[in-house]
């Protein structure tokens, strides 16, 4: 909380949000109570005795929202992985949280395929290019990573997207999972940039990355936000487009 109304960004994306059977949901808790009024869309697959998925937070009125199923864990028992998609202010904005072993590499790439599908449905190709955010479990080496980025091809297919943090991170790893942040650090896993936001590409000056930060990488009333750092991009339509 404390770090939404501190950064007070435009658009927020969710990761494991979890919703009660009575219809308790953390993200509509969390947009309630922050100092700035947001709109909230959320996607969940049944988890127990509640839903567990993805949520987008804007600023600005949800015009429509749809959901894809993307291809299942290799782990018996695990949770099913959604992307949400959101369109507000004329922006398509999508959130996913894929597959978190380790050793899910081969799923992760059939997820990245199947949400590169969903974004070439729903995003609106003569509007400004679409907005990926997501925990992404995979280092930016990994192919799933790389192919998103442009760098690799999958089945025959590629893509591309800018990387905020890539290209306007301003230096350093940019970990987001971080053995500093006490809520990380009992997993044992080893320090990881594995959270992006991606912005579209398209030809033409259409639209720019002005900065990237890590943020809610301290606690600010005594917690931690999260096991996870987060991170905050600035973009920008072109220069001599509408107002960023």
């Amino acid at each position: 909380m404390a770090w939404l109304d501190l950064l007070d960004p435009d658009l927020v994306a969710f990761q494991e949000v979890v919703e009660n059977a009575d219809g308790r949901n953390q993200a509509e808790y969390l947009a309630a109570r922050a100092a700035r009024e947001f709109h909230v869309a959320f996607a969940g697959v049944p988890w127990r005795d509640r839903r567990f998925g993805n949520a987008v937070l804007s600023r600005w009125p949800i015009d429509s929202t749809a959901v894809a199923d993307l291809p299942p864990s290799s782990l018996p028992g695990d949770i099913e992985r959604v992307a949400l998609h959101v369109r507000s202010h004329g922006l398509d904005f999508f959130c996913t949280h894929l597959s978190w072993r380790m050793d899910d590499g081969a799923i992760r790439e059939a997820q990245v395929r199947a949400l590169m599908d969903f974004v070439r449905a729903r995003a609106d190709p003569a509007g400004v290019p679409p907005i990926l955010a997501g925990d992404m479990n995979a280092d930016p080496e990994s192919n799933e990573i790389r192919y998103l980025c442009g760098l690799a091809a999958l089945g025959g297919d590629s893509a591309y997207f800018q990387d905020a943090w890539g290209l306007a991170g301003g230096g350093g790893p940019g970990w987001t999972w971080d053995n500093r942040n006490p809520l990380a650090v009992a997993a044992r896993e080893p320090d990881r940039r594995i959270d992006y936001i991606f912005l579209g590409w398209r030809p033409g000056p259409r639209a720019w990355i002005r900065r990237a930060e890590v943020v809610a990488n301290r606690a600010l009333t005594g917690v931690q936000a999260s096991d996870h750092y987060g991170l905050l991009a600035e973009l920008a339509k072109a220069p001599d487009e509408a107002e960023p």
